[in-house]
């Protein structure tokens, strides 16, 4: 109520708001975000303290945790690889080729905002089974046409364009991705039903 509709038709995705994940009586399925910053004021070795200590947890109790690698890309891999644990997603990635090659190797998977989207090299060297969309609201969807939580169309149009297939299949890959992670932590109870049913509906790859 009270909002403009726009005169232009975009098309709307399945939609699972953040109060939709999981119950307010479970643990979370998710861990964000955690990670390395090489621009930090923080000194890096107490970063690393700090990360290898949720890693730690995350190797006795699976989660999907949103990672954080920016200016320290390497030093990130090189802490997951010494602590391996499902579920690990780098956030807004700008590894170079080789470095993304090893997160592959590692089982990362990687969330994709509209500012790295639109970066081709980038996208060349990530395979679409291990995409997940973001907006990473309100920095990296500042360019979006409409720059709102939970607004992915951008991304998903971006992705399709690149890979020369539809936004179904996109939105279809992304949400087996996001099932594929669910599956490898082990972590399906912690959503919510909503959740749970629309995972559970996905046609085969």
């Amino acid at each position: 109520m009270g909002r403009r509709r726009s005169s232009r038709t975009r098309p709307q995705p399945h939609r699972i708001r953040p109060r939709h994940l999981h119950p307010a009586d479970r643990p979370p399925p998710l861990v964000s975000e955690i990670g390395l910053d090489g621009k930090s004021r923080v000194p890096l070795d107490r970063q690393q303290t700090t990360l290898r200590s949720v890693l730690g947890v995350l190797e006795r109790t699976p989660r999907i945790a949103s990672i954080h690698s920016y200016g320290a890309c390497e030093k990130v891999l090189d802490e997951l690889e010494r602590a391996p644990a499902p579920g690990m997603v780098l956030h807004w990635w700008l590894g170079d080729p080789e470095q993304t090659a090893r997160a592959v190797r590692l089982g990362c998977y990687f969330s994709v905002n509209v500012s790295a989207a639109r970066k081709t090299a980038l996208l060349q060297t990530i395979p679409l089974d291990r995409v997940l969309t973001e907006t990473d609201h309100p920095f990296g969807d500042r360019s979006s046409a409409q720059p709102l939580p939970g607004n992915v169309a951008d991304v998903e149009q971006a992705l399709a364009r690149h890979h020369q297939t539809t936004l179904r299949d996109i939105r279809q890959t992304v949400s087996h991705n996001l099932a594929a992670l669910v599956r490898d932590t082990r972590c399906a109870a912690h959503f919510s039903r909503r959740v749970r049913s629309h995972l559970a509906s996905l046609p085969p790859r």
